[in-house]
């Protein structure tokens, strides 16, 4: 499963806040089998009814990079926001 939840801010009387969550996923680009890219979940939702039917969930996400080379000291690749 994938979540996305806002933050929650605390309320007077109320137990703690809560920062925003935004889980991370590799994606199959669709076009090269064993090519994944990784995304970041802001938001799951579905569309209103006067847009019509459409039975699937959408998602907000936000790309980063491809891989790149790995780090040296954790041994993982390394990735950034992307910018498109």
């Amino acid at each position: 499963h994938v979540r996305a939840t806002h933050e929650v801010c605390p309320g007077h009387g109320q137990k703690p806040g809560s920062p925003a969550k935004f889980d991370m996923a590799l994606v199959s680009n669709g076009i090269q089998m064993h090519t994944l890219e990784v995304a970041q979940v802001h938001v799951i939702f579905t569309l209103p009814r006067q847009f019509g039917t459409y039975s699937q969930v959408l998602a907000y996400i936000k790309w980063f990079t491809p891989f790149r080379e790995l780090d040296p000291s954790s041994g993982l690749h390394q990735v950034s926001h992307s910018t498109h």
